[in-house]
């Protein structure tokens, strides 16, 4: 034991995982701080995970017609937000219990001290290292201010899809709808019509059936003029081939 602590392992191993605690906090700022930034122009932003919730937000009011509680939608989004494998949430909470074991670690090495009978002068460094881990770790914590930002990306994910996203998916789903009615609309007269040209041969006498053109006539009685006119040409290119050859 004696010469376990005479190289200061405990020591070691308190100020590695302090700083690894810190760490997770700066790194978990940093990339809130670049979430709000990109969030602050959500219609044009490039970030994958906001262009995913986009995603996500369009196939939800497509497949629901409409979100009826959109901050709900956004807490849940958020609570799935990752850095690498892990989730912010659980990377906060990762920085914490590196704290708490840095602050354990600290304690078994005072322990330690004390059951070899060292000198107060040897035990005090491992309170010292203790208490200065703590200011510093709360001292981040509220400089970095996790909470705050994750409320800030909430107003302005929720300010986005409320006011600006929802508006444009409900004007574009309006249009989607007249449109599709429009094309019922040309498919159902195309249909009549050309039920009307089919039975046309069979009852070309009867007004009532009879579909107009644009000049004013039928479709059956446009045919039979061309008829008469191409017999009539035939005709005249007879007789005037006799007078050539007479």
């Amino acid at each position: 034991m004696a010469s376990f602590l005479e190289n200061k392992e405990f020591m070691v191993m308190t100020i590695i995982l302090l700083l690894l605690s810190i760490l997770c906090r700066f790194i978990t700022g940093i990339f809130l701080n670049s979430l709000i930034r990109e969030a602050e122009n959500m219609s044009t932003t490039q970030n994958r995970l906001l262009k995913q919730c986009k995603v996500k937000f369009r196939n939800c009011y497509k497949l629901n017609d409409g979100v009826p509680n959109i901050s709900v939608f956004v807490d849940k989004f958020m609570g799935k937000i990752q850095i690498g494998r892990i989730s912010v949430d659980g990377l906060s909470h990762l920085s914490g219990q590196l704290m708490l074991l840095a602050v354990l670690s600290a304690g078994l090495g005072a322990c330690g001290a004390i059951i070899d009978g060292k000198t107060v002068g040897e035990i005090l460094p491992f309170y010292l290292l203790s208490f200065l881990g703590l200011y510093l770790y709360f001292s981040v914590s509220g400089l970095v201010d996790l909470e705050g930002k994750k409320e800030l990306l909430k107003v302005s994910l929720t300010d986005f899809l409320e006011n600006h996203m929802a508006p444009r998916l409900a004007i574009l789903e309006e249009a989607e709808m007249g449109l599709q009615e429009e094309k019922k609309k040309s498919a159902d007269s195309e249909a009549v019509a050309a039920f009307a040209f089919a039975k046309e041969p069979e009852t070309g006498e009867d007004e009532g059936t009879v579909q107009t053109v644009a000049n004013g006539k039928s479709a059956a009685q446009k045919r039979m003029e061309e008829q008469v006119f191409s017999k009539t040409q035939e005709k005249e290119l007879e007789e005037l081939l006799k007078e050539f050859f007479a």
